[in-house]
C-alpha cells in the first residue's frame, strides 16, 4: 500500500485530486498547509507528497526546504497554478522532484504519480561501494522502442545508487531529467511526434500517429545513442538522435505541457548544452563538494554572498541561493524583460567556494568583460552583459 499525502488549502482541489488518484493501491492523507503536512508526516509512513505552492502558514516552498533540511527522502510533486511560477522554480531548485499544473491536473496527475513511484521502487543501500569508484562509462544505441526508455532510466539509478554518495531524492532528480531527455529523443526527435501530442515514457498505450511512425521504416529505423561517465565528481550524459533537431530557444511557460521536459532537465542539472541543430544533448549533474557547497549556500550567500549591480539603475540582486537561472521566461531566478535575453539565458552557480558563470543559449550574446565565453569563474569587478543588459558582479 502506497500513502500520498496530498498538501493544498483549496477543498476543491483536495477532492479533485483525491478522486483522480483513487485506487485500491493508494491511501490518501490530506492537509492545508505545510505546517499540517509536517504533522501528518510524523504520525505516518507517507511515500510521496503532492503540494500546493500558495498557501497560508507554511508554503510549498517553506515545505520542501524544511523537508531537505530533516533529510526526508519522501519526493515531492508540486502542483502550480498561475502566478507560482518563480516559486515553483525555487521549489525544484531546493529539492522538489516534478511539477504539474493545476490546469493539467485530469491528463497528467496519474502518469506522474505512477512514474514517481516507479522510479523509486528499487533503493538498496550500496553506499559502501561510493568510495571505491573512480570512473564508469556506459555507451548504448537504441532502438526506436519505448520499452527501452525506463529500462535504461532504470539501470542508471542503480548505478548512481551503487557508485556515487548522492541521497534518493537527488537520484530520483536526475532520474526525471533522463526520462525527460530520452523521451524527446525518441517521440519528438526520431518520431517527429509534434510537442501537442501527448506521450508518456511509461504508457505504452501510445497514439495513433506514434504507432504509425514505429511501423515506418523511414522512422523507426533511427537510433538514439547514450554515452554516459560517472567520476567521483559528476554524473555526465549525451543523448543523441537521429532526427532533425528542435529551436532550442522555443521554450514555453511552465504552464506549457510541451515544454515541461526541458524545464525540468535544466532546474535538477547543473547544466543542460544542446548542439546546434538540436538533435544532441549534454547534461551534467556535479556532486563533489556538494554538501558542503549546499551549507555555504543556506548559511552565507544571502549575507556575504555574491551580488548583481544593474549598471542602469544601479538595483542591487542578492544571489542568495548556490544556483540562480536568469533568462526573459516566467520561472527564472531573475527574470529579464528584453527581447536580447534567451528564456533560459545564463545560470550562476557556487561551486568550491567560487562563483561561475554557464551560458546556456547559442543565439542570444553573454558576454564578460567585453568578450564571449562559455563558462567562466567570476571576480568582484567583473562586468555581465546578458543580451542588452549589464551588471556588475562583487563578492
Amino acid at each position: 500500500m502506497t500513502n500520498i499525502l496530498i498538501v493544498d488549502d483549496t477543498d476543491v482541489d483536495l477532492i479533485l485530486m483525491e478522486r483522480l488518484l483513487e485506487s485500491p493501491d493508494f491511501t490518501i492523507v490530506t492537509a492545508g498547509d505545510g505546517k499540517q503536512a509536517l504533522e501528518k508526516l510524523s504520525a505516518w509512513p507517507i511515500d510521496l507528497i503532492l503540494t500546493d505552492l500558495q498557501m497560508p502558514k507554511m508554503n510549498g516552498l517553506e515545505l520542501v526546504r524544511e523537508l531537505r533540511k530533516q533529510q526526508s527522502t519522501v519526493p515531492v510533486i508540486l502542483t502550480t497554478g498561475k502566478g507560482s511560477e518563480d516559486i515553483a522554480s525555487e521549489a525544484l531548485q531546493a529539492g522538489a522532484s516534478s511539477y504539474i499544473p493545476k490546469s493539467k491536473l485530469n491528463l497528467m496527475l496519474s502518469s506522474t504519480v505512477s512514474s514517481v513511484l516507479e522510479m523509486l521502487s528499487t533503493d538498496r543501500d550500496f553506499r559502501r561501494l561510493n568510495k571505491f569508484s573512480e570512473l564508469a562509462k556506459f555507451r548504448f544505441e537504441l532502438s526506436c522502442d519505448p520499452t527501452l526508455l525506463p529500462d535504461l532510466v532504470d539501470f542508471f539509478q542503480r548505478q548512481l545508487q551503487m557508485l556515487t554518495p548522492l541521497d534518493r531524492i537527488d537520484r530520483l532528480r536526475i532520474a526525471m531529467a533522463l526520462d525527460q531527455a530520452l523521451s524527446n529523443s525518441l517521440y519528438r526527435g526520431n518520431l517527429e511526434i509534434s510537442s501537442d501530442v501527448k506521450v508518456n515514457s511509461r504508457d505504452f498505450s501510445s497514439s495513433d500517429e506514434v504507432e504509425e511512425r514505429l511501423n515506418s521504416i523511414e522512422y523507426s529505423s533511427r537510433k538514439i545513442k547514450v554515452g554516459v561517465e560517472i567520476r567521483s565528481s559528476c554524473f555526465r550524459v549525451v543523448i543523441e538522435d537521429d532526427g532533425p533537431g528542435f529551436d532550442t530557444e522555443a521554450v514555453g511557460g511552465w504552464d506549457d505541457s510541451s515544454h515541461r521536459g526541458i524545464i525540468l532537465m535544466n532546474a535538477f542539472m547543473d547544466s543542460v548544452d544542446y548542439n546546434d541543430v538540436g538533435n544532441r544533448v549534454e547534461m551534467r549533474f556535479n556532486f563533489e563538494d556538494e554538501a558542503e557547497a549546499d551549507q555555504i549556500a543556506d548559511d552565507e550567500a544571502g549575507e556575504s554572498g555574491a551580488t548583481l549591480i544593474y549598471r542602469t539603475t544601479g538595483q542591487e540582486i542578492d544571489l542568495a541561493r548556490r544556483k540562480i537561472v536568469i533568462g526573459s521566461k516566467s520561472g527564472c531566478h531573475i527574470k529579464l524583460k528584453s527581447e536580447t535575453v534567451a528564456p533560459i539565458h545564463c545560470m550562476l552557480k557556487l561551486h568550491n567556494h567560487e562563483w561561475v558563470i554557464v551560458v546556456l543559449t547559442k543565439t542570444h550574446s553573454t558576454l564578460l568583460n567585453g568578450k564571449e565565453f562559455k563558462s567562466t569563474r567570476l571576480r568582484t569587478g567583473d562586468v555581465i552583459k546578458i543580451g542588452s543588459k549589464e551588471f556588475d558582479f562583487k563578492v
